[in-house]
């Protein structure tokens, strides 16, 4: 029975509890299960790739890092392999072009996600902001790095979900004359874009009314997040494909951060997804984001899926 104060409380913000809801102590249980396959397979990464332009090891030190703000235990390697994500983006490859110019939407969830680079945390969100900058097309836009056109998306949607990563970064630096007017251009580009057919397209773009300030847009995206949820209580990544980990963290994430309450229906459905389906080895299977390999999981399709659940996880137990 919820005490009479609390049903006033989360009926005022118009939905009410579900029956049998997830405690916090199980969200914290599946999250701690996910650190070693993501501490593991994330070094391994970093030890037989040496490849940062990827979108892996920005979202391991992200989502590790939101678990030890919820003391949740995590490597004390942490600090070191952040350390090793900003030096190897701003080092130079043997063309001397910067690396991480060849997949900035990388940078930009580093620098929305990660609360401190360390001692050179100013210094470096500036090097970062400045990589960012570079490559805006004239109509406003970013084209997508790395293997990220390859996707079973459309190209356009791709650079379109690349263009509201890096600006959501961007509004969170220093407004000078020159990012100024990059973001004025970039936003014009978002607001002119066809509706996605991702997950991820919602999720950012709520994010981005979120930090705009924007109401109607906020409460758009949230109904349309609402309405994709699919009955198992999770999201494809693709709005049409069957749930997985990576559309349902991306969902939790955004709607988490969108000032909702954190016991709605919603997000208490999507967490008994995740922990329902969360394998022994604290992993979530997700199939391919490639066209061609779609059909069929990939590893690394489950370490984005698996990063992002730890992260719709942790960011649903709390409000900061």
């Amino acid at each position: 029975m919820f005490p009479l104060s609390s049903v006033l409380m989360v009926v005022a913000l118009g939905e009410m509890p579900e029956a049998g809801a997830v405690s916090p102590a199980e969200v914290r249980a599946a999250v701690q299960r996910s650190v070693p396959y993501i501490q593991e397979r994330g070094t391994w990464w970093i030890e037989e790739k040496n490849c940062v332009s990827c979108h892996r090891v920005h979202s391991m030190v992200w989502s590790l890092s939101e678990a030890r703000r919820q003391q949740i235990e995590v490597s004390d390697q942490l600090g070191e392999w952040i350390n090793w994500s900003t030096e190897s983006s701003l080092a130079k490859n043997d063309k001397g072009t910067i690396v991480g110019l060849g997949n900035k939407e990388a940078l930009a969830q580093m620098l929305v996600g990660l609360r401190s680079f360390g001692d050179k945390d100013g210094e470096i969100r500036k090097e970062f902001a400045a990589l960012l900058l570079d490559g805006q097309q004239k109509d406003g836009s970013w084209k997508a790095g790395g293997q990220l056109p390859s996707q079973k998306r459309s190209k356009a949607e791709t650079d379109a979900v690349s263009t509201m990563w890096i600006t959501l970064a961007l509004l969170d630096q220093t407004a000078d004359e020159k990012t100024a007017a990059t973001v004025e251009r970039a936003l014009k580009f978002i607001e002119n874009s066809a509706p996605g057919e991702s997950t991820e397209w919602y999720a950012v773009r709520l994010l981005l009314a979120i930090r705009q300030n924007n109401e109607s847009v906020r409460q758009e995206m949230i109904e349309h997040l609402k309405s994709q949820q699919q009955p198992d209580g999770g999201w494809g990544w693709l709005i049409d494909d069957p749930s997985d980990a990576l559309g349902t963290g991306l969902a939790m994430y955004a709607l988490t951060k969108s000032d909702t309450n954190r016991g709605n229906a919603t997000l208490v459905h999507a967490q008994k997804y995740l922990i329902e389906t969360q394998r022994e080895d604290g992993s979530w299977a997700v199939k391919g984001t490639k066209e061609k390999k779609k059909d069929s999981e990939q590893e690394t399709a489950t370490y984005w899926g698996t990063t992002w659940a730890a992260l719709g996880l942790v960011t649903s137990l709390s409000n900061e």
